[in-house]
């Protein structure tokens, strides 16, 4: 496997594991929290040009966000893939971190800034 083509395949994990998480009705939900906190923060002209709508639904905020330009995606020894997604245009300084091991297993979802 390549490089783009493990890449690739990381952030469809990543991805997957946010929808996964958004959809368990917990209490301490990352990924529920990142959409809500955005929906009341940011203009309606945002989403319309974003997502076509003034008032998205939080689950549509998940399908455009966009990865981190800044994620290393080599692995120094006993560390994780650390996958960062944020919105498109620079509106926000926080990112939703998905948190995967060696083995690509998810350990973790996190809101940080």
């Amino acid at each position: 496997m390549n490089n783009t083509e493990q890449i690739q395949k990381l952030e469809q994990k990543a991805r997957a594991a946010m929808l996964s998480v958004y959809q368990n009705d917990t209490d301490d939900n990352a990924v529920r929290l990142y959409a809500e906190h955005h929906l009341e923060e940011l203009e309606p002209e945002y989403w319309l040009k974003n997502l076509g709508t003034a008032t998205p639904q939080p689950l549509q905020i998940l399908k455009v966000l966009e990865l981190s330009p800044h994620i290393d995606w080599v692995l120094g020894e006993d560390e994780n893939y650390r996958i960062d997604f944020t919105l498109p245009e620079e509106v926000t300084q926080y990112v939703l971190c998905v948190e995967l091991d060696r083995d690509e297993m998810v350990v973790g979802i996190s809101m940080e800034s």
